[in-house]
């Protein structure tokens, strides 16, 4: 009975160390996705910026 309950105490601690490393990992990977769409407005308004003067000559 001692033995089981040990198991599952260990069980449990492994799950919730993969559940930590899960939300760090959606953590780091929302930060990812937001550094990326700023890189992209930014690249977007500096394409917009250039094709300004192309247009007025």
């Amino acid at each position: 009975m001692e033995k089981d309950q040990e198991l599952w105490d260990k069980l449990f601690y492994e799950l919730a160390c993969i559940r930590s490393e899960m939300k760090a990992f959606k953590l780091e990977t929302r930060a990812e996705l937001y550094q990326i769409k700023a890189e992209l407005k930014e690249w977007q308004q500096r394409t917009a910026q250039q094709r300004l003067p192309d247009k007025g000559e």
